[in-house]
């Protein structure tokens, strides 16, 4: 599945080019030679700075679906009930936690 990208202006390209580059010094994202292409979005967000977004919707399509139903929420906190320890968990920008 190949994705042919989007046109940017050459500000937004720049702009592309360091947030991409900060995401990989992060470790967030790393260099792909994979078929798979999909067209990057860029978001002004209300403070101003740029949301960095990948157009997914073509992968989506030909994605399978997980065949079961995930525990309910009330069972996950029972199997809980009388624990010594418990702990959290803050992940930055949720979304780019899931490996693709």
């Amino acid at each position: 599945m190949k994705q042919y990208p989007r046109r940017l202006s050459l500000a937004k390209k720049e702009e592309a080019e360091c947030l991409v580059k900060k995401m990989m010094d992060n470790g967030i994202t790393e260099e792909s030679s994979g078929p798979s292409v999909s067209p990057i979005v860029l978001v002004k967000k209300k403070n101003g700075l740029t949301r960095f977004s990948v157009d997914y919707r073509k992968l989506k399509e030909i994605t399978i679906k997980d065949r079961y139903l995930l525990p309910q929420i009330g069972e996950t906190l029972d199997a809980f009930n009388g624990s010594q320890w418990s702990w959290t968990l803050d992940l930055k920008s949720g979304f780019w936690q899931v490996e693709i």
